[in-house]
């Protein structure tokens, strides 16, 4: 079979890696830079201990020549619409499709283009950092991946992509509450990365300060608040394991991808993330003074590093 990976970052980099390694057939939609160095580099994965050169990868810049069984979507959240738009044509009838964007709203976009059936949503936990076009640093364990279908479709039919992706060694788990397993990382990353991004501060110095770690954990019950208004309920051992996490789970030198694009003045998803839940609360009347103080100032770092450039 044929999987399609679409996106070239250090997520689509480190799939396609693995998926070659086991034996399967891959297409990985990159840049057009990335497609032609592939045709005299290979494709490097370094995990800390040994760099891997993996080959046989087919790394393309148009799918017009692509048919593929299966795809991940592995763009940043804001690109899933023409990542969709552009890949419809190059899929078999049926194809299952993944979405491992952080946020609620990527698996909602992939569906409005391609068919709900299609769509699994994922909650994805891996550290892949892209260091070239064609290296990717893999920093602490393997993929582990929370699966699900919002479309309620069983996961039988996700299977032509999740058996590939547990014979590459990585951790699937199904769901049948993917909502609430997307809300809840999104009360995670909304909390700690804002706050830091606000702050410019690590893990390690927000939790460190208990008023910064009070504003954590107060920003995650916004969060909270907000998808029990959407029909999603999280409960307190929701929030005492996400709270688990930045305590004791996270490094003192991590930083959410959000804050790092933020202020090195890049495109960034805050409107995937915190955008989409003040948005949310706008419109509910849940009221998210915590959050709507971080948005407010992480848009305003966004325009000034626009007229900058």
């Amino acid at each position: 079979m044929t999987v399609l990976i679409y996106g070239g970052g250090g997520l689509g980099l480190y799939f396609a890696a693995r998926l070659a390694q086991a034996g399967h057939e891959v297409v990985l939609k990159a840049r057009s830079e990335a497609a032609d160095r592939s045709r005299t580099e290979p494709l490097r994965v370094d995990n800390g201990k040994i760099v891997e050169t993996v080959s046989g990868i087919k790394i393309v810049s148009d799918l017009s020549s692509v048919s593929a069984d299966a795809a991940i979507i592995t763009t940043k959240a804001w690109q899933v619409a023409s990542a969709t738009q552009d890949m419809r044509d190059a899929l078999k009838p049926g194809a299952p499709i993944l979405t491992v964007q952080n946020g609620i709203d990527a698996p909602r976009v992939a569906a409005e283009q391609l068919s709900p059936e299609q769509i699994f949503a994922s909650s994805t936990v891996v550290i892949a950092q892209r260091t070239d076009l064609l290296n990717v640093t893999v920093i602490g364990p393997e993929a582990a991946l929370v699966v699900g279908s919002l479309a309620g479709e069983p996961e039988l039919a996700a299977d032509t992509l999740l058996e590939p992706l547990k014979s590459a060694g990585i951790d699937i788990t199904w769901s049948n509450e993917i909502a609430r397993v997307l809300w809840r990382k999104l009360a995670l990353i909304c909390s700690y990365g804002g706050v830091g991004a606000v702050l410019d501060a690590t893990v390690g110095e927000t939790r460190n300060d208990v008023r910064t770690r009070n504003l954590v954990a107060a920003a995650m019950n916004e969060v909270f608040s907000v998808a029990e208004s959407e029909g999603v309920y999280l409960e307190d051992g929701d929030h005492d394991a996400n709270m688990q996490i930045y305590l004791n789970g996270f490094s003192a030198s991590t930083t959410s991808s959000m804050h790092r694009d933020v202020i090195a003045g890049r495109p960034s998803e805050l409107e995937d993330q915190i955008g989409a839940v003040v948005h949310r609360s706008q419109k509910t009347g849940v009221l998210t003074p915590i959050l709507d103080l971080i948005y407010a100032d992480l848009s305003k770092k966004t325009t000034q590093a626009q007229i900058a450039l």
